[in-house]
């Protein structure tokens, strides 16, 4: 059976309708939005020439074709993205970037002044040393003869007291180091997320089928209209409250397998600051972690 899947964070999420321009004067030509923006070019870029209240500029933008049925725009790290069905023409798409220009050269330049944060720390972690693990230190240690880190000990590390944590790992060869660290790291979040997962659900009368880690480039978490959740496993190294954001996300498809505003007023019930999570969650460099 084929299922829908929606994704965060999709289009749906960045797109964002400008207001009516209103009457501007002849705007005058400026240097290209490459200046602006110094964004790498694909060979398949288009440019296009925008005008905006104020100026005009040359940007490139790349086209992916879906089987979505409306027009929209992704500003990242990797500059402008339009996804459009097959059948949607290119003036049709040149039609809707004009009409936002003001919008498409704001989020341009804004991108070009964003931080972006390393998501993922170094690995090779030395006895003793400290890792944030959801936004708390965790002491790690190695040594010989203890069994392996197992889905008792990460929901033990959950309701471990005190400021700073600590994991007992079995002591392994250096070139097996990270790879034991990663699997103590993703138990330990599936503990967590099955964990607050009931919570939600209790609270909110939720259904969901399953939840799985997912070691995507582009997504924090995505749900399949079978309820079936997976989250990017990477979300161990922020905060906790920026995971339960996107796990209320997620969630909110099980009752809205959509972007509009009813979705929105689900996720806002779940999570009630959820927009100044989502902000800062958008800092934070997934794409090349």
């Amino acid at each position: 059976m084929n299922t829908l899947q929606l994704s965060l964070f999709s289009d749906d999420d960045v797109v964002v309708t400008p207001p009516a321009l209103s009457p501007s004067p002849q705007p005058h030509l400026s240097n290209d939005i490459d200046s602006i923006g110094g964004f790498k070019q694909p060979a398949d870029s288009r440019p296009i020439t925008l005008h905006t209240r104020t100026d005009s500029h040359t940007v490139f933008y790349r086209i992916e074709r879906t089987r979505r049925r409306t027009v929209g725009m992704l500003i990242d790290e990797n500059g402008l993205r339009v996804r459009a069905g097959a059948r949607v023409p290119i003036a049709e798409i040149e039609r809707i970037l004009h009409s936002r220009a003001d919008w498409i050269i704001k989020h341009l330049r804004g991108m070009k002044d964003k931080p972006r944060l390393t998501l993922v720390p170094s690995l090779m972690i030395e006895n003793g040393d400290v890792l944030n693990i959801l936004g708390v230190a965790t002491q790690i240690f190695w040594q010989e003869r203890v069994p392996k880190f197992n889905s008792t000990d990460a929901k033990n590390w959950l309701y471990q007291a005190g400021t700073t944590r600590q994991i007992i790992l079995r002591k392994v060869t250096p070139e097996r180091q990270e790879q034991t660290m990663v699997d103590a790291l993703t138990l330990i979040l599936l503990a967590y997320l099955h964990q607050r997962a009931e919570q939600y659900a209790m609270q909110w009368q939720l259904n969901y089928r399953s939840i799985g880690l997912s070691n995507a480039k582009t997504l924090w978490g995505t749900c399949k209209s079978d309820g079936s959740l997976r989250l990017n496993w990477r979300l161990v190294f922020l905060d906790a409250s920026l995971v339960d954001y996107v796990l209320a996300h997620e969630l909110a498809h099980t009752v809205e397998m959509n972007h509009s505003r009813a979705f929105w007023a689900v996720v806002e019930k779940l999570c009630p600051d959820y927009k100044k999570r989502r902000e800062l969650i958008k800092a934070y460099d997934l794409r090349n972690s």
